[in-house]
């Protein structure tokens, strides 16, 4: 530390802070969800995230499996909700 140099902040401590505040804040709505979504991609293992990415990019956004076995050996069809029916999109 330079003798010219003021008292830094603790940044370790204002991190753990940051931290915590994130951890118990109450979301609600889509940030739930993605929060939700968030968590289950970052603590899975590589074939995990492969059939997370596989299943939503093959079915348009309408399946998402975290069952490798299942998704890797074949395309993943799109299923919408009940009461929706599934459009094409045209380039």
């Amino acid at each position: 530390m330079y003798p010219s140099s003021k008292p830094g902040k603790d940044w370790d401590k204002l991190e753990a802070e940051v931290k915590k505040q994130e951890k118990d804040e109450e979301l609600d709505g889509d940030a739930a969800m993605n929060n939700f979504f968030s968590d289950i991609y970052q603590s899975a293992d590589e074939d995990m995230r492969r059939a997370m990415n596989k299943s939503f990019a093959e079915s348009n956004g309408t399946v998402l499996s975290t069952n490798w076995k299942e998704v890797g050996t074949k395309k993943v069809e799109s299923t919408p909700p009940d009461g929706m029916e599934l459009k094409k999109w045209e380039y």
